[in-house]
This record gives C-alpha cells, sequence and structure tokens, in this order.
C-alpha cells in the first residue's frame, strides 16, 4: 500500500505519519523544505512537488489551503494519473473551486472525491477527526481504509459535493462555538471567578462543546502559537461559508455577529494565532488589553 500526499501542512504532515504509524508507505511533495525533512525523518519519501512518482500511488490525497494552489495541483494530476486512480481532496474551498479540480483531476480518467475533515491539527495529529466523503461509491470504497487510519468517523454524505455541504455547516458551528466560549470566558472574568475553576465546571457540565474543550485552554493560557486551526485559514473557511449563506437567502443573525467579531481580530492578531484568539477581541473592546 501506498499513498500519495500533495501538501505537507499542519494537515498533511498529520495524516503521512498516521498512514506511516499504520505501516502504510507514504510519498508527499511540499515546497517547504523543512516540510519534507519532517516527512522523511517520519520515514516517507520527499518530492519538491507533483510528478511521475504519484503513478505508483493506491490513493492520493490533496491537502493544500490555496485556491491557486488547488488549481495548479489539480491540473498536475489530471496530467499525470492513470485511469481509475483514485484521489482525496480534504480542503474547504467553494464549490465552484471543488467542480473545477474535479474537472482538472479527471480529464484523463483519474477520479476525485470531495472528503473535507472536520477537526483542528492536533485533532488530526491523533486521527480525531470526521471525514466527508462524497464522490462514486466504489471510490470512496477504494479509499475508505486509508481513511480509518486517518479518523474516528467517516460519512459517507452522497453524490460529488456534498461532503463540502457538510463542512459548510461544521465549520458554521464551529465559528459560533468558539465566539461562545470566548464571550463566556470573558463574562466569569467580568465576576472574578478563577478561569481554571470555570474551564472544568463547563467541560463537565451543560454548556460542554468541543471547541470550548479545545479553545478555552487557549484562551486561559493566551498561547496561541503554534496554531491548531489559523486565523488566516478561517478567514478563507468563513468567506467561503459567508457567501454560500448569501447564495441561499437565509437569515443567519448569530453568524453575521460572530463573523463581526472575527473581522476585528484579523486586525488586532497575527495571521498564524490559533483561531482561538478571537477572545482577545473581547479584552480588547472592554479595554483590557
Amino acid at each position: 500500500m501506498k499513498v500519495g500526499i500533495i501538501g505537507l501542512g499542519i494537515m498533511g504532515s498529520a495524516y503521512a505519519k498516521n498512514l506511516l504509524d499504520a505501516g502504510v508507505c507514504v510519498a508527499g511533495a511540499d515546497p517547504a523544505i523543512l516540510s519534507r525533512e519532517q516527512l522523511e525523518v517520519a520515514g516517507g519519501m520527499s518530492h519538491l512537488s507533483a510528478g511521475p512518482w504519484l503513478i505508483d500511488c493506491d490513493l492520493v490525497i490533496i491537502s493544500v489551503a490555496s485556491t491557486k494552489v488547488l488549481a495548479t495541483v489539480s491540473k498536475e494530476l489530471g496530467e499525470i494519473l492513470n485511469p481509475g486512480q483514485v484521489v482525496m481532496e480534504t480542503g474547504t474551498f467553494a464549490m465552484v473551486d471543488k467542480l473545477a479540480a474535479k474537472a482538472a483531476v479527471e480529464v484523463d480518467g483519474a477520479v476525485l472525491l470531495d472528503t473535507p475533515v472536520s477537526g483542528t491539527g492536533k485533532q488530526a495529529a491523533t486521527a480525531d477527526l470526521v471525514i466527508m466523503a462524497s464522490g462514486p461509491s466504489h471510490a470512496i470504497a477504494h479509499a475508505k481504509p486509508y481513511m480509518e487510519y486517518l479518523s474516528h468517523t467517516i460519512i459517507e454524505a452522497g453524490d460529488f459535493g456534498a461532503g463540502s455541504k457538510l463542512k459548510y455547516i461544521a465549520n458554521h458551528a464551529v465559528a459560533l462555538h468558539n465566539c461562545a466560549a470566548a464571550e463566556t470566558l470573558h463574562y466569569a472574568d467580568s465576576l472574578g471567578v478563577d478561569r481554571n475553576l470555570v474551564y472544568h465546571m463547563l467541560s463537565k457540565g451543560a454548556g460542554q462543546s468541543k471547541m470550548l474543550d479545545l479553545r478555552m485552554p487557549l484562551m486561559i493560557s493566551g498561547s496561541y502559537t503554534p496554531a491548531t486551526a489559523h486565523m488566516e485559514m478561517f478567514q478563507k473557511d468563513l468567506s467561503i461559508i459567508g457567501a454560500d449563506i448569501r447564495n441561499q437567502g437565509i437569515t443567519t443573525p448569530m453568524f453575521d455577529a460572530v463573523s463581526s467579531l472575527y473581522d476585528k481580530g484579523w486586525s488586532l492578531v497575527s495571521k498564524d494565532s490559533d483561531t482561538a484568539s478571537v477572545f482577545e477581541v473581547y479584552r480588547y473592546i472592554d479595554g483590557k488589553v
């Protein structure tokens, strides 16, 4: 078994390590020297970019953050891969970009699956992800044994694009829950209650959420790097969700309020900060920083 991974950032490198730990041969490509060195140290084979080496792969995974890079990689894969080879695209992109990638990859008969994931980089490192797989059932069946090394849950969503729709919904919820955790901690600070005590109570009570568990400790410590999910990445994701919501013509006052908080956060914190740093927006507005 051999898997090729294009993009060895936070998520791609986690995929590589989990596959290697499971005994799967991994080859990966990334322009960053450090990313390639880390893959080699973990036991994989590194390349600068996509190439003929991908033909020998039983599965190819795309893990890139930029629409421009996705378009480039998809075109390259379409020119390289053999008919029937299966590719998983794991990122969060607008549907028009996903469909363009599908057309490019499948030009000579390869198959692209839309398989975005729900979870942070920290969760990816421990295979604590949900994969929302959409596309031809036979291609999902082919990729599923590998997906199982990367996640705790695989949802077969339906036709290509259904996975992305689920991801938009997931990230909508993440955005709201993250700000709910920040606002709750800010309220606790105003009452002078010990932060760790507040976190312990919330994580065990009715107010618990996955985002609270993951992000409130970062808010408490004020330690936002290295990020489990970058503010820059989430800015892209919220833009995609916001555009899709407008296309649906629905009312989302909570999302609108949360989006304005993130808008302020991008002017206050560095782009490589964890999204938990939205907590600093509350502190800034009330003059606490």
